[in-house]
């Protein structure tokens, strides 16, 4: 079964202080930021903090993720390297304005080069990037999530974040992570003390067929998850679903007068795992 991907976490790499109270926060991921929160100056030392954290016994329960420089750029390069010579073992990386499966490619045969063992989030955030949505998404065997840059890809077109200004990137990402059998996790929720702009935002990403989203405070994580957690009624028709499955031997089952296949259990058993993962929230 899945993972669940409700939450990922951003902690910058200069602080930390914070990595094992972000770790404590609860989210489904925890992702050290090299990237924006860095300052140039500071994106050295932030590089070893990082690997060194990574490196060793980590806190159980979250994934963890690094957050490199675009892999297009000299300090995204130098994460890579530095990266493959250490003794760090982040689940995943999360890449930065992803903009072709080609790209991916690259990535993906560098790590298998290297025998590690590590997943790819590339994540959207240009009007390039979102043109090859598809592309991206499919590119490789070790992606796991496709997420969505909102604010950065909000400032190239000029316009603002509101929810018909993001509907369009967000429609295209969520397709093409259906298409591709990965995760979608939407972008930031800027304001993180207003917890019910988050909330309502989510509901809508949630509706839209998003797996998860990206929070920057932990206070944010809790309202994430409350909103990703599925309905008493949801849960036990989940329930009379892989129940009916498991009766039909893995063949066509019914339930509710409605044929069930394959892909409907497969809904049903993650959402039965979102709401063991919600009462462990509680």
């Amino acid at each position: 079964m899945n993972p669940l991907w409700r939450s990922l976490l951003f902690v910058p790499a200069t602080r930390p202080d914070r990595f094992e109270k972000a770790a404590a926060a609860g989210a489904d991921m925890v992702c050290i930021d090299l990237e924006d929160a860095v300052a140039t100056a500071d994106k050295e030392t932030a590089r070893d903090t990082a690997l060194g954290y990574l490196a060793g016994s980590l806190p159980a329960g979250p994934r963890w993720v690094l957050r490199i420089n675009s892999p297009r750029t000299e300090l995204g390069l130098h994460d890579l390297l530095a990266l493959l010579s250490s003794e760090a073992a982040p689940d995943a990386l999360f890449i930065p304005k992803a903009s072709s499966g080609e790209e991916m490619r690259w990535l993906d045969d560098l790590l298998s080069a290297a025998d590690r063992n590590i997943d790819l989030l590339p994540v959207i955030e240009s009007a390039e990037g979102l043109d090859r949505a598809v592309e991206i998404a499919g590119s490789v065997l070790r992606n796991v999530a496709l997420g969505f840059g909102s604010a950065d890809y909000a400032a190239e077109l000029g316009s603002d974040m509101s929810v018909a200004a993001l509907a369009y990137g967000r429609g295209r990402i969520a397709a093409a992570a259906g298409q591709a059998g990965i995760a979608a996790i939407d972008g930031i929720w800027p304001d993180f003390k207003d917890d019910e702009g988050l909330r309502g935002d989510t509901e809508l990403i949630r509706s839209m067929g998003f797996d998860g989203k990206i929070a920057i405070h932990p206070r944010q994580v809790s309202v994430i998850h409350a909103v990703f957690a599925p309905g008493e009624e949801e849960v036990a028709r989940a329930r009379r679903i892989v129940a009916a499955s498991e009766a039909a031997n893995g063949g066509i089952a019914t339930v509710d007068g409605e044929m069930i296949d394959n892909p409907v259990v497969v809904a049903a058993q993650h959402i039965i795992a979102a709401a063991r993962a919600a009462a462990k929230d509680d």
